[in-house]
């Protein structure tokens, strides 16, 4: 058995390719879209990277007498140790049979590449990073994951704890019905809040005017999220190209801006989980045409079972004043006009209180949890 980097097209097919394999028997698996992985992979094309000033990947295969076992990528986010002050790489995109040694010589590889780079640490998993895919899943594997969340055998926990990984933090996975049991006391909190702020109103976004709601959730999210473990601000290039890529999955009605008066304060971001039109199209929108004519002409967000509460983001200064509570509410009235059965909050950092306590008052159950990993070098 043996490492190498991936080197041209045949390799990259490869590395892209191993999940299809790994998961061929497991109905809980969500194949991703191949050429939307390969997007993410694009050095050269991909704004995560910047040209390779915003973060720089190498790709790893374990091959076995000539067959792809396992899969790594090496990861130097320069924008997170700027933003954090820290001097480690991130491993990702981590897939494995079930066999110590392939798990140790992947990360081993990735821990070789950082330390040639003179960095201290290791973490992850990160796809590529904290604003994608991320964390791997130690708990409830009884259920696919919802979209942009990641899925993994539970044997990868132990493959990456013997590798000498531990615990850095836990992302933690909510769900709820989507019903009127708790929006009669959300309703009162949000009048409450009104009362308290005058001019507060919420209203949902415009996708008739892409670009300036696209720029004004930007400066939100950077501006509410800058404090917490693991943000990395989103530069304008890449916050565009993933505003793009949501822009035809969302519901613009579960998209809640509030504004006090003119003043933009917070936000909820709240997409229907596309995953069981993924899952039907096994990782290609052409390997099955007539599914993927059937689902462009009847397949709608708001004919879809589930949502994903993805972002919940308010200024500073105005938190803890109730606003989240009428934004919450205002989401909740529209999701159940809408029909939806049930609300996924994900991901929520394990001593985030706040949030954890506003979940729970819309019914929110901890149904799974994720864990990011750190090995120091």
């Amino acid at each position: 058995m043996r490492v190498e980097r991936v080197a041209g097209r045949a390799d990259l097919a490869a590395f892209v390719g191993l999940p299809f394999t790994l998961y061929r028997d497991d109905r809980n698996w969500v194949p991703p879209l191949r050429a939307e992985v390969r997007k993410l992979l694009d050095e050269r094309r991909h704004p995560f990277y910047d040209g390779g000033r915003g973060a720089e990947r190498e790709l790893f295969l374990a091959r076995d007498g000539g067959r792809v076992v396992g899969r790594v990528a090496a990861i130097l986010n320069h924008a997170h140790n700027r933003v954090h002050g820290e001097n480690i790489a991130f491993f990702g995109f981590f897939e494995t049979v079930d066999r110590p040694e392939v798990a140790r010589a992947l990360l081993g590889a990735v821990e070789a590449w950082a330390g040639e780079r003179g960095l201290a640490a290791v973490r992850g998993p990160a796809n590529p990073s904290t604003n994608y895919e991320c964390g791997l899943l130690v708990e409830g594997f009884d259920r696919p994951p919802v979209l942009m969340m990641t899925y993994n055998p539970p044997s990868y926990a132990g493959l990456v704890e013997g590798a000498g990984y531990a615990k850095a933090k836990d992302l933690y996975a909510y769900i709820s019905p989507v019903h009127d049991a708790s929006l009669e006391r959300l309703r009162k909190l949000g009048e409450r809040a009104v009362r308290r702020n005058p001019g507060l109103r919420t209203r949902s976004a415009d996708l008739k005017q892409f670009d300036r709601e696209v720029a004004l959730i930007k400066e939100l999210y950077n501006a509410a999220w800058e404090k917490n473990w693991g943000f990395i601000p989103v530069s304008d290039a890449e916050f565009d190209a993933l505003a793009g890529e949501l822009k035809g999955l969302v519901n613009p009605d579960l998209v809640r801006i509030a504004f006090i008066d003119d003043e933009p304060v917070g936000f909820i971001l709240t997409v229907p989980d596309w995953n069981p039109v993924l899952a039907d199209l096994e990782g290609s929108p052409w390997r099955h045409p007539i599914r993927l004519v059937r689902h462009l002409l009847f397949t709608k967000a708001e004919s879809l079972e589930g949502i994903r509460l993805i972002l919940l983001g308010m200024r500073e200064g105005y938190r803890n004043r109730g606003i989240e509570s009428l934004l919450f509410a205002n989401g909740i009235e529209v999701a159940t006009a809408a029909g939806y059965r049930w609300c996924e909050y994900s991901w929520i950092l394990e001593d985030n209180e706040l949030t954890k306590r506003a979940v729970r008052l819309m019914g929110g159950e901890l149904y799974k949890i994720y864990r990011m990993y750190d090995k120091a070098l």
